[in-house]
C-alpha cells in the first residue's frame, strides 16, 4: 500500500512520462529499446525515494535528475563507444535540457518550426505531445508500426531541434 504522498509522485510521473522518456531518449542517442528500460528504472527510483520529492518543488527537474543517472548507469553497464554518448557530451547534454516547462525564446520558435514539418510528422508530434498518445496508441490510430512511429517523433524531434536553433542564430545575427 501506498502512502498519499507516494502515490501524488507515482501520478505525476505518469502525467509526465511522455517528457521524461523524450529527454531519456534524447540522452541516448536514439536507442529506443534501451530507453525503453531506461523509462522502468527511472519509475522504480522514483517510486523507491518518493519521500524524498519535495511537493513544493519542480517535479520534472527532479525526474529528469534521477533520468539522468539512470541513463549514465544504463551506457555504463553497455558502453559501445560508436553510438553512444561519452559522460561529458551526456553531462552537457542534460545541462542543457530545459528543466522548468517553458524556456520563452525557445518556445517562441517552435510553432513556425512545427508549421515548416511535413503533415504526417506533425500529425505524430501532436498526437504525441498535444494528446499524450504512447507510440502503440499513435501506431494503431495511424496504421503503422510502433518502430515507425518512435522513428517518426525521432525525426521530427531533430528537423525541430535544428529549426529553432537556425531560428535562434538568425535573431542573434
Amino acid at each position: 500500500m501506498t502512502d498519499p504522498h507516494q502515490q501524488q509522485v507515482l501520478q505525476l510521473f505518469v502525467r509526465h512520462q511522455g517528457r521524461i522518456k523524450g529527454f531519456i531518449v534524447s540522452l541516448m542517442a536514439a536507442d529506443f529499446a534501451g530507453a525503453e528500460d531506461v523509462v522502468q528504472e527511472t519509475f522504480l527510483v522514483v517510486q523507491r525515494k518518493a519521500a524524498e520529492f519535495e511537493a513544493e518543488s519542480n517535479f520534472i527537474a527532479w525526474a529528469f535528475q534521477i533520468a539522468r543517472f539512470q541513463v549514465m548507469k544504463a551506457q555504463a553497464q553497455q558502453r559501445r563507444a560508436a553510438d553512444r554518448f561519452s559522460d561529458e557530451v551526456l553531462e552537457a547534454l542534460a545541462a542543457s535540457a530545459p528543466v522548468e516547462a517553458r524556456d520563452d525564446s525557445k518556445l517562441s520558435a517552435l510553432p513556425g518550426c512545427l508549421m515548416k514539418l511535413a503533415p504526417q510528422a506533425r500529425r505524430v508530434v501532436d498526437l504525441f505531445y498535444e494528446h499524450e498518445h504512447k507510440p502503440q496508441e499513435i501506431a494503431r490510430i495511424l496504421s503503422w508500426t510502433p518502430a515507425a512511429v518512435s522513428v517518426a517523433l525521432s525525426r521530427a524531434r531533430g528537423f525541430l531541434r535544428k529549426c529553432i536553433e537556425e531560428q535562434l542564430a538568425e535573431v542573434k545575427a
